[in-house]
């Protein structure tokens, strides 16, 4: 029997990875992007197909993956599901209260919807894990826990529609958090005449903190790494910020995370390692902490 074709929404950095996961599972995909040259990457594929539209996915895909950089292309893509029967697996990291919307319109089209969130897993030295949160109706995690499988090594069931996206926010957020205070604790040495490689290297060793040695020495070098780009990394912690603001709670972290990665946007850093934010600490504070590029 012919494996169903999935349509897969979204080809950035994440979403290229799920494309070529598929396909060496030997699934077929029919991809959209709004990006021509991303779909142009992956022309030369075996089993892979572009649609035009989302009108012309939804005619050859009855299960969907998307993998999209903001709440409102989310929201937008789930507003123009109309094809009864179809299935929506959205990866992206989204807050509970917009997955809990989304799942309650999408059920009352007929069409079923998993919140999926993938989060990457550092290890010292090796690819990243993929880990996978996912949380949705029986009957539609039953109906993609084949395909979850093929999309991370590690898969957790959270709970109900909006779990995942609660666990995703505050394990990201964390992320953010030390890499902000990584950055903070390297100022607090550079600016009393600290010897930084010689701190990176301790702090790298005894550190606890997500990402071990490897993050220390990210921030050190101030070089860009294709891990998570800041603009992305400002909209998660955005929308971490946000969440505590609707639970009407003071997480001061959090918000300071979330300011200091915008200041790091504003500056055109966007495209850049989540990394990049140590620039935007460096022009608050006169206190360099990033090395001198090489070369």
């Amino acid at each position: 029997m012919e494996r169903e074709t999935i349509g897969l929404v979204g080809l950035g950095f994440v979403g290229t990875r799920i494309a070529r996961r598929l396909l060496a599972a030997g699934r077929s995909l029919c991809v959209l992007d709004r990006d021509r040259a991303k779909i142009e990457a992956l022309r030369d594929l075996e089993a892979v197909t572009t649609a035009p539209d989302l009108g012309v996915l939804q005619q050859r895909a009855t299960t969907l993956v998307s993998c999209l950089p903001s709440e409102k292309a989310v929201e937008e893509l789930a507003a123009a599901l109309e094809r009864k029967g179809t299935l929506l697996l959205d990866t992206s990291t989204i807050r509970p209260s917009t997955a809990r919307r989304l799942h309650a319109a999408l059920a009352r089209r007929g069409i079923g919807y998993v919140e999926a969130p993938l989060l990457r897993a550092e290890r010292e030295q090796e690819e990243p894990e993929f880990v996978l949160l996912a949380s949705g109706a029986p009957a539609d995690l039953d109906r993609a826990r084949p395909l979850l499988s093929l999309l991370a090594e590690r898969i957790l069931v959270a709970g109900p529609i909006g779990a995942a996206s609660r666990f995703a926010l505050a394990l990201g957020a964390l992320r953010l958090v030390a890499l902000v205070a990584r950055a903070e604790a390297m100022t607090l040495v550079a600016a009393d005449g600290g010897d930084l490689d010689a701190f990176v290297a301790l702090a790298g060793e005894l550190s606890a903190l997500p990402g071990g040695r490897a993050a220390w020495e990210r921030l050190r070098r101030g070089r860009p790494q294709p891990a998570i780009r800041l603009r992305i990394a400002a909209k998660d912690a955005s929308l971490a910020a946000a969440l505590a603001e609707e639970l009407g709670l003071d997480l001061p972290l959090f918000r300071r995370t979330a300011e200091l990665l915008r200041a790091a946007l504003a500056e055109g850093l966007g495209e850049l390692d989540a990394g990049a934010v140590a620039r935007a600490l460096e022009r608050e504070t006169g206190v360099r902490i990033t090395a001198e590029p090489e070369g």
